[in-house]
């Protein structure tokens, strides 16, 4: 293999006007020299497509797509993958700005190590010196998702690199030839089941998921999540059934994990009642509407994933799954749930940190 693969990164833009021209500025002075930037605007209705070809479109590195319409997260990258040349495919959230061996970390760990199929960087705050997310681990049934080190200083030493259940979206890189075999993101479920997708994906390939904590980026927090409390409840419950269809290969698992799944959901759809946030209540109605309305396309996925699966159910859940509590704790919120949960996650985030 060349020292130098080619890597192709891809920058998803849609009205980032105060925020695209810091990411593309910092990307184009990264110290790795084999790359090309695939800027996919999904069609933008501010200044940030015009200003960005301004400034920096004479740059050779840099490549332009226009999408017609607002393909999503992941109807817009598939789009911009379709223009990319390199080994490795890097996708980056417009609202990052990215140290300058950013990219060297990536590409060399992955050079280096086979077993890894997609990684992420270590995302930063944008205006404090703490950790955003390392990356991410579920509890049991995927109630739960927890984000390693959040708000943790940026000094801490972490491992150089560390398994996580799944990637965090804002700067990951993958192998193109994984994307050739098992595909990219569903279009069809345009957000928050994207780069968890891809994650369950690799995983099933036989690869490793996992944080790199040389590369460093620096990431404005919701800036390119533009819903409103009902579209963003609605979108996070359908990207966890799509994730739970996707995981669970025995039916019997599958279904224990709705049933606990939807009784979390229920007692949080009541929680909201009661205090009236009445966009949450309406959100889980229509998730779980959705739900029964798609079984069919949801079955014809997991189908679809595990026909090529080279690891075991088994093998899978304990990659993904790693907090561990009784599920009284997740069905019964309360301070012991809470504590019992932050003790777990606490051990969890101890493995990763290095005591070198």
């Amino acid at each position: 293999m060349s020292q130098t693969p080619l890597a192709s990164i891809i920058i998803l833009n849609y009205n980032g006007k105060n925020y695209l021209n810091n990411c593309l500025a910092s990307v184009l002075k990264n110290k790795y020299s084999n790359y090309e930037v695939i800027l996919v605007d999904n069609a933008s209705t501010d200044s940030s497509l015009q200003d960005a070809a301004r400034l920096f479109g004479s740059d050779p590195h840099l490549k332009i797509v226009r999408n017609h319409s607002n393909l999503g997260f992941s109807g817009g990258n598939n789009a911009g993958y379709l223009h990319c040349r390199g080994e490795y495919v890097v996708f980056l959230n417009n609202d990052t700005t990215v140290d300058a061996a950013w990219l060297t970390s990536l590409v060399n760990t992955l050079q280096s190590d086979p077993t890894i199929g997609l990684a992420q960087s270590k995302i930063l705050m944008m205006d404090s010196d703490r950790i955003q997310i390392g990356g991410w681990v579920f509890s049991d049934y995927l109630v739960r998702k927890h984000p390693i080190a959040q708000n943790q200083s940026s000094q801490v030493k972490l491992a150089p690199c560390f398994e996580v259940s799944v990637a965090s979206g804002a700067s990951m890189i993958t192998r193109r030839s994984l994307i050739e075999e098992y595909g990219l993101f569903d279009a069809n479920i345009p957000f928050f089941y994207d780069d968890t997708l891809l994650s369950v994906k690799t995983w099933l390939a036989g690869k490793r998921v996992v944080t790199i904590a040389d590369s460093q980026v620096r990431h404005i927090l919701g800036a390119t999540s533009a819903w409103n409390l009902e579209k963003t409840t609605f979108n996070l419950l359908k990207a966890k059934i799509c994730l739970l269809f996707d995981v669970y290969s025995r039916p019997c698992e599958l279904i224990l994990a709705v049933f606990v799944n939807a009784v979390y959901t229920l007692i949080s759809t009541l929680y909201a009642l009661l205090n009236r946030r009445l966009p949450v209540v309406y959100a889980n109605i229509r998730g779980f509407t959705w739900m029964l309305g798609n079984l069919r396309f949801l079955w014809q996925n997991r189908l679809i994933r595990w026909s090529k699966a080279k690891i075991s159910p088994q093998m899978l859940k304990e990659k993904l799954v790693k907090i561990h509590l009784p599920v009284a704790l997740y069905l019964l919120p309360s301070k012991l749930s809470e504590a019992s949960f932050a003790s777990a996650t606490a051990n969890c985030e101890h493995q990763i940190l290095d005591h070198n």
